[in-house]
């Protein structure tokens, strides 16, 4: 394995672990538990592995992760709807929603490591040589390594908040209509 890869797991491994103790806390608390996080921690954990295979296996692209925020968006609609107050669920999905970002988001990582090893981030002719996909022709910065991987961050995060908080959004507010 090349270092970027190791770098990129230990990342995914702090920042899965990590975040999903203050977001079991949150879960917990939406649902009126004193106790219990453990249950929550691993449902997160289990789903934060469920992203970085999706990202894994669209080699680096945030296409399935993407795909999954239709999915994450129901259960966490389904699951938090009768929980509390509709500010508070919507609240706490845009959060599942960033967390399910995260493996998305730690490509970043990509473009640094690539100018500690002397690419140029900012040049086009790198980014060609680096592995951007010359057939679709993007602008500069686009063609470049910072400004195709920030591009498909900024992406995966807009995308899968939108998408999962307005999928939880609207299966509220369904419920609200039928009572």
């Amino acid at each position: 394995m090349d270092p970027i890869e190791y770098i990129l797991v230990i990342v995914n491994l702090i920042l899965g672990f990590g975040c999903a103790v203050p977001l079991a806390r949150l879960l917990r608390r939406l649902k009126g538990q004193l106790s219990g996080v453990s249950r929550h921690f691993v449902i997160l954990v289990g789903i934060y592995f469920v992203e970085c295979v999706a990202v894994v296996v669209a080699m680096g692209m945030p296409v399935f992760s993407v795909g999954l925020a239709f999915i994450w968006g129901i259960v966490f609609g389904l699951w938090l709807r009768n929980r509390a107050p509709t500010c508070e669920v919507l609240k706490t999905s845009f959060f599942l929603a960033l967390y399910s970002s995260l493996p998305a988001i730690s490509f970043i990582l990509i473009p640094v490591m690539a100018w500690v090893k002397g690419w140029h981030i900012l040049s086009p002719a790198d980014g060609a040589r680096f592995g951007i996909p010359d057939f679709l022709h993007l602008p500069w910065p686009l063609d470049t390594i910072l400004g195709f991987y920030a591009a498909l961050v900024v992406g995966a995060i807009l995308f899968k908040s939108v998408i999962t908080t307005g999928e939880v959004s609207l299966i509220i507010h369904f419920k609200e209509k039928q009572s």
